[in-house]
């Protein structure tokens, strides 16, 4: 008499239920991780906010070491030196080169570059020591004249925080690129009072993706940064003229301000080129590397020195706000010094030009500086000027050239880094004006589209390439986490019976192709699964008459469901070493629906990037 098999419990249904517990696990686990992230992203603002505010004490008590002085932010910078004010910028240089040169290399230049190659080549590594190399040469620089901005220091002191402090405790790469680019947002929300515009630079240039786990760090360090600021100096408008200006003729002053976009973007072009040609050409001058600051800062005294003899102010150094100001301010005019409409013009247009000749010698050379603050500049003389241009030629038009001005500003950076939504957030709350939003995006906008036309690289990307770093702003959604399973799995699956011999399942992977086969008992339901190297070992060992049912694979099985996303499918193959799976109903768990293999969702993937590629031109 036959012992009657006891009914067994379904394999597929246990694996349901271990799934659902990995799956309220891994929520736990998220919310554990994003309350980690959250408190870490506090000590990153703070990092960061306190980071900022030494930063700007340094560069004022260090700029009075060196004889120069402002009465307040919107003030031309001023100095008691004489005609020896030439010989500051070169002191400044000679210092600035011997600290970067025997401390830490990554804190030449501007900074952003670096921190976008730690991101992406380095695993969001920085050495500790650049930040604090960066705050001092920085400091250094800009205190003694040097034509640079604050921003490109504040972001790599601010990622170096982040950076260090992940490393300190041991975070995966991802968590320590995500509290590198909380440090570079909080920099930049502490330094400009600007903390949605700081978010937009770190997702924009450093994180290149808007995801909640790290955008909820960015938003808490940014705040935190901002509210350290704001402890220390008040809440600040780094440019208050709100409301001044408002686009009172659309029709008439659009299309200006889509030409005024079209200037920036040559004018940002321009600054790039020279930038790195003074970089190449003091590459070549064969002395050593920590004197080549000091020659860059002689240069400019000198042409600083010639400035102030010609037009009354050294326009050329430091980073520029004190002049920025009576560009912007429609009360405020006559103190440019320019007493009629042309030679304004010809001033406006001159101080454009002498900035980006002055920035290109002090970073060129090898001086450590942001970018930001020149481009703001460049960007207020270019666009005032082009305002200038309008009000000669358009004296009808109620539109002060200050207006210009402002979405110059925005549109000159746009262009030379092609972080458009930044451009266009930062400016506003650097201004607190949304009269003028409209031409402000236009403008950016067609600034981005002119340099992406005339250059692949931006100011930033450019010394990534020469580094052989491949940085692209062009990131494309993921697309398998738009695809379900449902759209990709086999429908008409090809099936093993738990009663066939191992023989005749060989048999079915030589004539069909497939190398996996979903295993059903006798009703049709789903418990396990065999494989090509399942059956291939059973023949080897001698199992060819065996059941399948011997060698199939129940215990750990692991299932999808149609409604879950390709990249879920794909995160399972790749932890678990799969190349087949099969897909079940939720609401009948042991009831296959579906088989899903890496070569399906290989074929969807490429189909649907097929398609993303063809346009209607």
């Amino acid at each position: 008499m036959t012992k009657e098999r006891k009914p067994t419990k379904n394999p597929v249904t246990k694996a349901m239920r271990q799934g659902q517990d990995m799956i309220h696990d891994h929520h736990k686990q998220d919310v554990r991780e994003y309350a980690i992230l959250g408190w870490l992203a506090v000590i990153v603002g703070m990092i960061a906010g306190i980071g900022a505010v030494v930063f700007r004490y340094m560069i004022n008590g260090i700029g009075r070491l060196f004889g120069f002085y402002s009465d307040g932010p919107f003030s031309y910078l001023e100095s008691d030196l004489g005609w020896m004010v030439f010989i500051a910028p070169a002191i400044g240089g000679l210092i600035v080169g011997l600290l970067v040169w025997k401390f830490a290399s990554e804190a030449k230049g501007h900074g952003v570059p670096e921190v976008m190659g730690a991101m992406i080549a380095n695993e969001g590594k920085i050495r500790p020591r650049v930040g604090i190399v960066k705050i001092l040469s920085s400091a250094i620089c800009i205190g003694s004249g040097g034509s640079a901005g604050r921003e490109g220091p504040i972001v790599q002191i601010g990622a170096t925080g982040g950076s260090a402090l992940g490393q300190a405790l041991g975070l995966a790469p991802n968590d320590t690129r995500t509290l590198l680019a909380c440090g570079a947002a909080a920099g930049i929300a502490a330094t400009f009072n600007a903390p949605l515009g700081a978010m937009m630079f770190a997702i924009e240039l450093i994180l290149l993706e808007f995801k909640t786990r790290s955008f909820i760090p960015l938003v808490i360090s940014s705040v935190t940064a901002t509210i350290v600021a704001h402890a220390v100096f008040g809440v600040e408008i780094a440019f208050p003229i709100k409301d001044i200006y408002t686009l009172t003729q659309p029709l008439t002053e659009m299309p200006l301000y889509i030409l005024l976009g079209i200037v920036s973007g040559l004018a940002a072009m321009l600054f790039v080129y020279l930038l790195y040609k003074f970089e190449d050409a003091f590459d070549n001058i064969k002395i050593p590397e920590y004197f080549k600051p000091m020659v860059g800062g002689l240069a400019l005294g000198i042409v600083g020195l010639v400035t102030y003899y010609y037009l009354g102010h050294y326009y050329v150094f430091g980073t520029g706000y004190g002049t920025m100001m009576p560009i912007l301010d429609p009360t405020n005019y006559e103190a440019l010094g320019a007493d009629a409409t042309y030679s304004l013009l010809f001033l406006l247009v001159g101080l454009a030009l002498l900035k980006i000749f002055a920035t290109s010698l002090t970073l060129g050379s090898g001086g450590s500086g942001g970018v930001f603050a020149p481009s703001l500049f460049i960007g207020a003389a270019v666009g005032g000027a082009f305002g200038v241009g309008v009000n000669i030629f358009f004296p009808s038009l109620p539109v002060p050239y200050g207006a210009y001005a402002l979405v110059g500003m925005a549109a000159v950076f746009a262009g030379t880094s092609r972080a458009t939504l930044t451009a266009i957030l930062i400016m506003f709350e650097m201004t607190s004006n949304y009269q003028i939003i409209l031409p402000l995006m236009f403008a950016c906008v067609v600034s981005d589209g002119v340099t992406k036309i005339l250059s692949k690289d931006t100011i930033y990307t450019k010394k990534l390439n020469r580094k052989g770093i491949k940085y692209s702003y062009e990131r494309e959604i993921n697309i398998l986490e738009t695809i379900s399973v449902g759209d990709a799995m086999v429908k008409n699956v090809t099936t093993a019976r738990e009663d066939m011999k191992v023989r005749e399942v060989s048999d079915i992977i030589l004539e069909s192709g497939f190398q996996g086969f979903p295993c059903i008992c006798p009703d049709g339901k789903l418990v396990g699964i065999v494989t090509h190297s399942d059956v291939r070992k059973a023949m080897a060992s001698g199992l060819a008459d065996s059941n399948i049912c011997d060698i199939e694979t129940k215990k750990d099985l692991q299932i999808v469901y149609p409604d879950m996303t390709l990249e879920e499918a794909m995160e399972l193959m790749s932890s678990m070493e799969l190349g087949h799976l099969p897909v079940v109903s939720r609401e009948e768990p042991d009831q296959l629906v579906g088989f899903l293999s890496r070569n399906d969702i290989l074929k969807v993937y490429k189909d649907k990037k097929g398609e993303r590629k063809k346009t209607w031109l």
